[in-house]
């Protein structure tokens, strides 16, 4: 399965990192540098709430691999496209994220301009949470993997939406861990509605804003993986 956020919607939760101050305010900041120490960071975080989340439910530990994109560079995939760095997305094929590094830093400052839903007046992304939602939902579609859900259905939709319900969940453990505060969930959900898009007759369609927005409220309000399976029987 192949998910590409720069090109279509960005998808996924909220993200913490050890050490670094998350009140993060809706206007132009710079990035982190360099960006992948607070890539690694972010990803850590969203590993240990599987882990937890699993080893709880009495499940193997989900496992995934990572690669952060230099400026400039292009990567190979297994999933017969390249990554370069402005993508995000998971491939399945290689069990993979995939992240550039001028992705991740222009989602950060808030002038990431292809964000389709904040193109129409929905929401804003901007800010660690921003980018923390892009990766926890990324991770969410490894998630869905190693739980043999299909790698490539005809319409994304509930499989997106699936993925940002469980970032959502993510969100809420963060939030319990005193780790993401009331502002930052806004901010989460209002990210959530900058990466809505409306191609509703295609089958790479993820979402409306208001959908992506409820997707990750819901999952944010059971804390629960298994209340993300309605978007599956949708």
């Amino acid at each position: 399965m192949l998910t590409r956020l720069t090109r279509r919607a960005a998808v996924g939760a909220a993200g913490v990192l050890a050490g670094c101050a998350l009140a993060l305010p809706a206007t132009s900041i710079a990035a982190p540098t360099p960006l992948t120490p607070f890539l690694d960071g972010l990803l850590s975080n969203v590993t240990t709430y599987w882990d937890q989340t699993d080893a709880a439910l009495g499940r193997p530990a989900p496992a995934v691999g990572h690669v952060w994109v230099a400026p400039g560079a292009k990567v190979a995939t297994a999933c017969g496209a390249e990554a370069d760095d402005g993508s995000a997305f998971y491939c399945s094929a290689d069990d993979t994220i995939y992240v550039g590094q001028r992705f991740a830093g222009e989602l950060y400052d808030g002038v990431l301009a292809s964000l389709p839903g904040q193109r129409a007046g929905f929401g804003r992304a901007a800010g660690a949470v921003a980018v923390g939602y892009v990766i926890a939902h990324e991770f969410a579609h490894n998630v869905q993997a190693e739980r043999r859900l299909p790698t490539n259905p005809l319409h994304v939709l509930p499989i997106e939406l699936n993925a940002d319900c469980l970032a959502g969940t993510y969100t809420r453990w963060a939030y319990g861990q005193g780790e993401v505060t009331d502002a930052q969930v806004e901010q989460v959900l209002d990210a959530a509605l900058a990466v809505g898009d409306f191609d509703f007759l295609s089958p790479q369609h993820h979402g409306t804003p208001r959908q992506r927005r409820q997707a990750v409220l819901t999952g944010f309000d059971s804390g629960r993986p298994a209340a993300c399976d309605a978007y599956l029987l949708s």
